[in-house]
């Protein structure tokens, strides 16, 4: 970064911006995160559920598992296509800012689950066979990092109409979620939290980076 005209302040980072946004998720998920540790329940968990799933069709059912498989296994083949893109447009910092957001994420999420050890709901059948705890949502922390991460470059480089097609498709992840009925509204929403923190952590660090080591072509840089 250049130093400021003399008499004027230097600017904020902008990095200071994603690391606010981060605690703002983090603190939303500390709250939820505090509830299920005291086992005390969502009074809205459940009719909710029983909403979505009254609205359920045998058409939908499958348009839904295709989704909800994207935030499931897909999510590898995501990101290696996420870091092979970064790399032809020669952006090896930002691949580095996505693999610690996606893997990060990815990794820290089963020992959430142990942590917390909340069974998963019994509102009515599962929709697929799940084998691991309820909180937060798996397939919601992977999708909010990886497709999450996926809609900031996305809009950095000027494509938003793509970017905000990335945004939904988290969360048409999460809502698959619930409506295979394998997580409570509160799971998915700690996993939007959660993810979401952990996201904006990383990509202010890629910020900062950026205002530190300015690169040129300046049209590939945080705007």
């Amino acid at each position: 970064m250049s130093a400021p005209p003399p008499g004027r302040a230097a600017p904020r980072p902008r990095s200071l911006r994603w690391w606010a946004l981060s605690a703002l998720f983090l603190l939303a998920f500390a709250l939820l995160a505090a509830r299920v540790a005291q086992r005390v329940p969502f009074p809205w968990d459940v009719p909710v559920m029983l909403f979505i799933h009254a609205h359920s069709r045998p058409w939908l059912d499958a348009v839904v598992l295709v989704i909800t498989d994207t935030g499931g296994g897909f999510t590898a083949v995501g990101f290696l296509a996420l870091l092979y893109w970064l790399h032809r447009r020669g952006e090896r910092r930002w691949m580095g800012a996505a693999a610690v957001a996606f893997l990060g994420a990815v990794s820290l999420n089963p020992l959430l689950k142990q942590v917390f050890a909340r069974p998963r709901p019994e509102a009515f059948p599962h929709m697929m066979a799940v084998h691991t705890y309820s909180f937060p949502s798996g397939h919601t922390v992977a999708a909010t990092a990886l497709y999450g991460f996926l809609a900031l470059t996305l809009w950095r480089v000027g494509k938003k109409p793509w970017a905000l097609l990335a945004a939904l498709w988290v969360l048409l992840v999460a809502f698959s979620r619930v409506y295979l009925g394998v997580h409570y509204p509160s799971d998915v929403l700690g996993g939007l939290a959660f993810g979401s923190a952990w996201l904006l952590a990383v990509w202010g660090g890629g910020v900062r980076w950026a205002e530190r080591r300015p690169v040129v072509p300046a049209n590939r840089e945080i705007s």
